[in-house]
Protein backbone atom coordinates (compact mmCIF):
# COMPACT_ATOMS: atom_id res chain seq x y z
CA UNK A 1 0.00 0.00 0.00
CA UNK A 2 1.37 3.43 -1.18
CA UNK A 3 2.24 6.38 1.20
CA UNK A 4 -0.19 9.17 0.76
CA UNK A 5 2.26 11.50 1.08
CA UNK A 6 4.06 10.28 -2.40
CA UNK A 7 1.34 9.08 -4.03
CA UNK A 8 0.33 13.17 -3.77
CA UNK A 9 3.56 13.88 -4.82
CA UNK A 10 3.30 11.89 -7.82
CA UNK A 11 0.36 12.85 -8.77
CA UNK A 12 1.39 16.68 -8.54
CA UNK A 13 4.62 15.37 -10.59
CA UNK A 14 2.05 14.16 -13.30
CA UNK A 15 0.24 17.13 -13.55
CA UNK A 16 3.04 19.61 -13.11
CA UNK A 17 4.45 17.53 -16.55
CA UNK A 18 1.46 17.21 -18.26
CA UNK A 19 0.96 21.35 -17.98
CA UNK A 20 4.43 21.77 -19.29
CA UNK A 21 3.69 19.61 -22.24
CA UNK A 22 0.57 21.15 -23.03
CA UNK A 23 2.28 24.79 -22.82
CA UNK A 24 4.98 23.40 -24.88
CA UNK A 25 2.96 22.64 -27.13
CA UNK A 26 0.42 25.92 -27.29
CA UNK A 27 3.42 27.67 -27.51
CA UNK A 28 4.53 26.22 -30.87
CA UNK A 29 1.04 26.03 -32.19
CA UNK A 30 0.58 29.89 -31.49
CA UNK A 31 4.12 30.16 -32.85
CA UNK A 32 3.37 28.75 -35.95
CA UNK A 33 -0.06 31.06 -36.36
CA UNK A 34 1.99 34.13 -35.54
CA UNK A 35 4.67 32.70 -38.20
CA UNK A 36 1.73 33.10 -40.72
CA UNK A 37 0.29 36.21 -39.90
CA UNK A 38 3.97 37.90 -39.84
CA UNK A 39 4.87 36.52 -42.70
CA UNK A 40 0.71 37.77 -44.22
CA UNK A 41 1.30 41.55 -42.47
CA UNK A 42 4.98 41.53 -44.58
CA UNK A 43 3.03 40.84 -47.87
CA UNK A 44 0.57 43.24 -47.28
CA UNK A 45 2.94 46.85 -47.34
CA UNK A 46 4.24 45.47 -50.71
CA UNK A 47 0.68 45.14 -52.08
CA UNK A 48 -0.12 48.32 -50.78
CA UNK A 49 2.92 50.48 -51.91
CA UNK A 50 2.31 48.39 -55.62
CA UNK A 51 -1.14 49.95 -55.70
CA UNK A 52 0.15 53.12 -54.54
CA UNK A 53 2.58 53.33 -57.40
CA UNK A 54 -0.17 52.17 -60.06
CA UNK A 55 -2.32 54.83 -58.95
CA UNK A 56 0.63 57.43 -58.80
CA UNK A 57 1.54 56.25 -62.19
CA UNK A 58 -2.29 56.53 -63.26
CA UNK A 59 -2.48 59.87 -62.02
CA UNK A 60 0.30 61.37 -63.85
CA UNK A 61 -0.68 60.76 -67.18
CA UNK A 62 -3.90 63.25 -67.05
CA UNK A 63 -1.19 65.79 -65.31
CA UNK A 64 0.90 65.51 -67.46
CA UNK A 65 -1.22 65.78 -70.86
CA UNK A 66 -3.04 68.71 -68.96
CA UNK A 67 -0.08 70.76 -68.67
CA UNK A 68 0.23 72.10 -72.34
CA UNK A 69 -3.78 73.17 -72.19
CA UNK A 70 -2.69 75.06 -68.95
CA UNK A 71 -0.13 76.82 -71.03
CA UNK A 72 -1.93 77.62 -74.33
CA UNK A 73 -5.09 79.06 -72.52
CA UNK A 74 -3.24 82.42 -70.76
CA UNK A 75 -1.65 82.88 -74.56
CA UNK A 76 -5.22 82.37 -76.01
CA UNK A 77 -6.51 85.20 -73.87
CA UNK A 78 -3.68 87.56 -74.55
CA UNK A 79 -4.05 86.91 -77.98
CA UNK A 80 -7.63 87.78 -77.72
CA UNK A 81 -7.38 90.87 -75.48
CA UNK A 82 -4.45 92.21 -77.73
CA UNK A 83 -6.78 92.18 -81.18
CA UNK A 84 -9.72 93.81 -78.94
CA UNK A 85 -6.91 96.36 -78.30
CA UNK A 86 -6.11 96.86 -81.73
CA UNK A 87 -9.75 96.94 -83.34
CA UNK A 88 -10.57 99.79 -80.83
CA UNK A 89 -7.48 102.13 -81.74
CA UNK A 90 -8.42 101.72 -85.52
CA UNK A 91 -11.83 102.63 -84.76
CA UNK A 92 -11.15 105.60 -83.04
CA UNK A 93 -8.35 106.66 -85.31
CA UNK A 94 -10.91 106.17 -87.88
CA UNK A 95 -13.34 108.33 -86.50
CA UNK A 96 -10.83 111.14 -85.98
CA UNK A 97 -10.31 110.95 -89.53
CA UNK A 98 -13.46 111.22 -90.53
CA UNK A 99 -14.87 113.63 -87.96
CA UNK A 100 -11.57 116.38 -89.14
CA UNK A 101 -12.28 115.63 -93.14
CA UNK A 102 -16.01 116.23 -92.38
CA UNK A 103 -17.40 118.39 -90.22
CA UNK A 104 -20.73 118.48 -89.49
CA UNK A 105 -22.88 118.39 -92.17
CA UNK A 106 -25.90 121.29 -91.47
CA UNK A 107 -22.87 123.59 -91.30
CA UNK A 108 -21.16 122.57 -94.13
CA UNK A 109 -24.33 123.06 -96.25
CA UNK A 110 -25.04 126.29 -95.41
CA UNK A 111 -21.59 128.17 -96.39
CA UNK A 112 -21.40 125.81 -99.47
CA UNK A 113 -25.06 127.17 -100.01
CA UNK A 114 -23.82 131.03 -99.32
CA UNK A 115 -20.82 130.70 -101.22
CA UNK A 116 -22.66 129.49 -104.12
CA UNK A 117 -25.45 132.42 -104.19
CA UNK A 118 -22.37 135.25 -103.32
CA UNK A 119 -21.02 133.93 -106.05
CA UNK A 120 -23.89 134.24 -108.71
CA UNK A 121 -24.70 137.37 -107.31
CA UNK A 122 -21.25 138.81 -108.26
CA UNK A 123 -21.29 137.81 -111.41
CA UNK A 124 -24.19 139.50 -112.05
CA UNK A 125 -23.57 142.82 -110.25
CA UNK A 126 -20.15 143.76 -112.32
CA UNK A 127 -19.94 146.97 -110.82
CA UNK A 128 -19.43 146.95 -107.31
CA UNK A 129 -16.33 147.51 -105.65
CA UNK A 130 -14.31 144.26 -104.60
CA UNK A 131 -14.38 145.56 -101.26
CA UNK A 132 -18.47 144.68 -101.17
CA UNK A 133 -17.34 141.15 -102.02
CA UNK A 134 -14.45 140.04 -100.18
CA UNK A 135 -15.57 142.10 -96.92
CA UNK A 136 -19.31 141.51 -96.97
CA UNK A 137 -19.23 137.47 -98.18
CA UNK A 138 -15.84 136.84 -95.36
CA UNK A 139 -18.23 138.83 -92.38
CA UNK A 140 -21.63 136.78 -93.29
CA UNK A 141 -19.68 133.47 -93.87
CA UNK A 142 -17.58 133.26 -90.46
CA UNK A 143 -20.81 133.61 -88.57
CA UNK A 144 -22.78 131.17 -90.94
CA UNK A 145 -20.04 129.31 -90.28
CA UNK A 146 -19.38 129.52 -87.03
CA UNK A 147 -18.99 126.03 -84.57
CA UNK A 148 -18.93 127.66 -81.53
CA UNK A 149 -22.39 129.75 -80.04
CA UNK A 150 -22.45 132.70 -81.44
CA UNK A 151 -22.19 135.75 -79.24
CA UNK A 152 -24.27 138.20 -81.09
CA UNK A 153 -26.16 138.58 -84.70
CA UNK A 154 -24.38 139.82 -87.62
CA UNK A 155 -25.30 143.53 -88.63
CA UNK A 156 -24.53 144.49 -92.49
CA UNK A 157 -25.06 148.10 -93.44
CA UNK A 158 -24.89 149.04 -97.15
CA UNK A 159 -25.25 152.10 -98.18
CA UNK A 160 -25.98 153.96 -101.58
CA UNK A 161 -26.26 157.58 -103.30
CA UNK A 162 -29.31 158.45 -105.36
CA UNK A 163 -28.45 156.71 -108.51
CA UNK A 164 -27.90 153.00 -107.41
CA UNK A 165 -31.32 153.42 -105.05
CA UNK A 166 -32.79 149.94 -107.20
CA UNK A 167 -29.24 147.94 -106.68
CA UNK A 168 -29.42 149.14 -103.46
CA UNK A 169 -32.70 147.62 -102.51
CA UNK A 170 -32.07 144.26 -104.83
CA UNK A 171 -28.90 143.69 -103.59
CA UNK A 172 -29.53 143.83 -99.87
CA UNK A 173 -32.78 141.32 -100.07
CA UNK A 174 -30.17 139.09 -102.25
CA UNK A 175 -27.45 138.57 -99.90
CA UNK A 176 -30.36 138.48 -97.00
CA UNK A 177 -31.73 136.09 -98.78
CA UNK A 178 -28.40 134.10 -99.72
CA UNK A 179 -27.45 133.81 -96.26
CA UNK A 180 -31.04 132.16 -95.11
CA UNK A 181 -30.68 129.99 -98.97
CA UNK A 182 -30.08 126.75 -96.61
CA UNK A 183 -33.07 126.93 -94.77
CA UNK A 184 -35.09 127.41 -98.13
CA UNK A 185 -36.73 130.39 -96.67
CA UNK A 186 -36.91 133.93 -97.50
CA UNK A 187 -35.47 136.74 -95.41
CA UNK A 188 -37.67 139.22 -93.56
CA UNK A 189 -38.53 141.94 -95.66
CA UNK A 190 -39.46 145.52 -93.55
CA UNK A 191 -39.42 148.68 -95.42
CA UNK A 192 -38.79 152.18 -93.57
CA UNK A 193 -39.86 154.25 -96.22
CA UNK A 194 -43.61 152.63 -95.90
CA UNK A 195 -43.66 153.69 -92.15
CA UNK A 196 -42.57 156.94 -91.97
CA UNK A 197 -45.39 159.30 -91.40
CA UNK A 198 -46.40 156.69 -88.80
CA UNK A 199 -46.50 157.04 -85.07
CA UNK A 200 -43.42 156.19 -83.74
CA UNK A 201 -44.31 153.71 -81.05
CA UNK A 202 -46.16 151.98 -83.29
CA UNK A 203 -43.81 151.76 -85.73
CA UNK A 204 -41.54 150.13 -83.00
CA UNK A 205 -44.00 147.66 -81.95
CA UNK A 206 -44.54 146.38 -85.73
CA UNK A 207 -41.11 146.13 -86.30
CA UNK A 208 -40.29 144.05 -82.95
CA UNK A 209 -43.03 141.87 -83.90
CA UNK A 210 -41.96 141.51 -87.29
CA UNK A 211 -38.59 140.62 -86.35
CA UNK A 212 -39.62 138.37 -83.23
CA UNK A 213 -41.98 136.45 -85.37
CA UNK A 214 -39.81 135.87 -88.20
CA UNK A 215 -36.74 135.10 -86.41
CA UNK A 216 -38.89 132.36 -83.91
CA UNK A 217 -40.49 130.44 -86.67
CA UNK A 218 -36.99 129.70 -88.49
CA UNK A 219 -35.92 132.87 -90.44
CA UNK A 220 -32.61 133.63 -89.38
CA UNK A 221 -31.64 136.79 -91.68
CA UNK A 222 -33.72 140.18 -92.09
CA UNK A 223 -33.24 143.25 -93.81
CA UNK A 224 -34.57 146.82 -93.30
CA UNK A 225 -34.88 148.75 -96.52
CA UNK A 226 -34.55 152.67 -95.96
CA UNK A 227 -33.51 152.60 -92.53
CA UNK A 228 -33.13 156.79 -92.49
CA UNK A 229 -36.74 156.80 -93.10
CA UNK A 230 -38.13 155.19 -89.84
CA UNK A 231 -39.25 157.65 -87.14
CA UNK A 232 -36.19 158.04 -84.61
CA UNK A 233 -37.83 156.89 -81.43
CA UNK A 234 -38.79 153.68 -83.45
CA UNK A 235 -35.01 153.10 -84.17
CA UNK A 236 -34.61 152.21 -80.27
CA UNK A 237 -35.76 148.50 -80.75
CA UNK A 238 -32.38 147.73 -82.63
CA UNK A 239 -31.05 147.95 -79.18
CA UNK A 240 -32.36 144.77 -78.76
CA UNK A 241 -31.92 142.95 -82.22
CA UNK A 242 -27.95 144.28 -82.40
CA UNK A 243 -26.68 144.77 -78.93
CA UNK A 244 -23.08 143.21 -78.54
CA UNK A 245 -24.10 140.97 -75.63
CA UNK A 246 -27.86 140.82 -74.96
CA UNK A 247 -29.49 140.84 -78.44
CA UNK A 248 -32.48 138.78 -78.16
CA UNK A 249 -31.59 136.56 -81.37
CA UNK A 250 -28.03 135.80 -81.54
CA UNK A 251 -27.76 133.11 -84.77
CA UNK A 252 -29.59 135.99 -87.41
CA UNK A 253 -27.83 138.29 -89.73
CA UNK A 254 -29.59 141.74 -90.37
CA UNK A 255 -29.27 143.86 -93.48
CA UNK A 256 -29.87 147.36 -92.83
CA UNK A 257 -29.82 149.91 -95.77
CA UNK A 258 -29.47 153.90 -95.90
CA UNK A 259 -30.01 156.02 -98.62
CA UNK A 260 -28.01 158.85 -98.66
CA UNK A 261 -29.30 162.22 -100.26
CA UNK A 262 -26.21 162.82 -102.72
CA UNK A 263 -27.11 162.17 -106.05
CA UNK A 264 -23.78 159.83 -106.45
CA UNK A 265 -21.06 158.36 -104.23
CA UNK A 266 -17.59 159.10 -105.19
CA UNK A 267 -16.33 155.25 -105.96
CA UNK A 268 -12.81 156.74 -104.86
CA UNK A 269 -14.10 157.00 -100.87
CA UNK A 270 -12.22 154.63 -98.17
CA UNK A 271 -14.78 152.25 -96.03
CA UNK A 272 -13.90 154.90 -92.92
CA UNK A 273 -14.85 157.95 -94.95
CA UNK A 274 -17.87 156.29 -96.17
CA UNK A 275 -18.91 155.38 -92.70
CA UNK A 276 -18.49 158.40 -91.12
CA UNK A 277 -20.92 160.21 -94.19
CA UNK A 278 -23.30 157.73 -92.99
CA UNK A 279 -22.99 158.59 -89.42
CA UNK A 280 -23.31 162.25 -89.41
CA UNK A 281 -26.44 161.50 -92.36
CA UNK A 282 -28.07 159.05 -89.76
CA UNK A 283 -27.27 162.32 -86.79
CA UNK A 284 -29.03 165.01 -88.89
CA UNK A 285 -31.95 162.42 -89.70
CA UNK A 286 -32.49 161.22 -86.43
CA UNK A 287 -31.77 163.94 -83.96
CA UNK A 288 -32.92 167.66 -83.76
CA UNK A 289 -32.69 170.50 -81.22
CA UNK A 290 -36.90 170.41 -81.29
CA UNK A 291 -37.13 167.18 -80.16
CA UNK A 292 -37.83 166.62 -76.53
CA UNK A 293 -35.28 163.92 -74.66
CA UNK A 294 -36.90 161.06 -73.35
CA UNK A 295 -37.13 157.15 -73.14
CA UNK A 296 -39.02 157.29 -76.79
CA UNK A 297 -37.69 159.50 -78.69
CA UNK A 298 -33.65 159.69 -79.69
CA UNK A 299 -30.96 161.75 -78.09
CA UNK A 300 -27.23 162.09 -79.67
CA UNK A 301 -26.36 160.01 -76.51
CA UNK A 302 -28.72 156.77 -77.48
CA UNK A 303 -27.91 157.67 -81.28
CA UNK A 304 -24.38 157.05 -80.45
CA UNK A 305 -25.62 153.98 -78.85
CA UNK A 306 -27.56 152.62 -81.75
CA UNK A 307 -24.31 153.33 -84.06
CA UNK A 308 -22.03 151.22 -82.04
CA UNK A 309 -24.64 148.57 -82.11
CA UNK A 310 -25.38 149.15 -86.22
CA UNK A 311 -22.07 149.84 -87.54
CA UNK A 312 -20.46 146.31 -87.75
CA UNK A 313 -19.47 146.88 -91.55
CA UNK A 314 -20.48 149.29 -93.38
CA UNK A 315 -20.36 149.22 -97.22
CA UNK A 316 -20.73 150.96 -100.55
CA UNK A 317 -23.35 150.17 -103.42
CA UNK A 318 -22.37 151.35 -106.77
CA UNK A 319 -25.09 151.63 -109.78
CA UNK A 320 -25.42 149.14 -112.40
CA UNK A 321 -26.06 150.01 -115.86
CA UNK A 322 -27.62 146.36 -116.77
CA UNK A 323 -30.40 147.12 -114.02
CA UNK A 324 -33.21 148.52 -116.06
CA UNK A 325 -37.32 148.60 -115.07
CA UNK A 326 -36.68 148.68 -111.30
CA UNK A 327 -36.23 144.31 -112.09
CA UNK A 328 -33.60 142.71 -110.17
CA UNK A 329 -30.91 140.80 -111.77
Amino acid sequence: MADPYFQGETEDVLKSSYSDVTVRVKSRNYAESSGQDFTAHENQPSVLNNSIQESELGNQSPSTSSQPEAAEQPQNESSVNRKLWLLALFVAFVSGVLWLRYPPAVETTAVQEFQNQMKQLRSKYQSQDEKLWKRGTTFLERHLNSSLPRLQPAILLLTAAQDAEEVLKCLSEQIADAYSSFRSVRAIRIDGAGKAAQDSDEVKQQVDQELSDGFKNGQNAAVVHRFESLPAGSTLIFYKYCDHENAAFKDVALVLTVLLEEKTLEASLGLKEIEEKVRDFLKVKFTSSHTASSYNHMDPDKLNGLWSRISHLVLPVQPENALKGGSCL
